[in-house]
């Protein structure tokens, strides 16, 4: 069981966010110039790979795997390069699933590259299709 108190982590699921673990807000007092409103930003940066789209991807295989929907050799397949993607290509693979990220050619190699280093197989295809 994760220590949230000390935030100490034996792995990267552990970090996400959830009841015992919500997201950080914190009060904004000197960036917003209004006096009579509090004004409070979400750090979703605390979210195990930086984005609010970790949690969209924890729940799309949390739900899935509820369902019964995920299985051994279970292939996954996830057409987006943007934080969504690179969301569910890391959490794919801590968890032990196979990705593929079918991409245009036009999205930007470094885009790929990350993609393939999180763990997914990227499909390049024409823009033709």
């Amino acid at each position: 069981m994760p220590n949230h108190t000390t935030r100490v982590y034996e792995g990267m699921l552990e970090m996400l966010s959830g009841e015992e673990n919500p997201t950080p807000i914190v009060r904004l007092n000197r960036v917003v110039p209004h006096t009579q409103a509090k004004i409070y930003a979400k750090l979703e940066w605390y979210n195990p790979f930086g984005s609010v789209k970790d949690r969209v991807a924890h729940n799309l295989l949390r739900d899935a795997d509820e369902k019964g929907l995920l299985g051994e050799g279970q292939q996954l397949v996830e057409p987006t390069s943007g934080n969504t993607g690179m969301g569910l290509a890391m959490l794919a693979n801590a968890r032990g699933y196979e990705l593929t990220t079918p991409l245009s050619k036009q999205i930007p190699a470094e885009k790929r590259v990350m993609l393939n280093f999180f763990g997914s197989h990227v499909e390049e295809l024409d823009d033709d299709l």
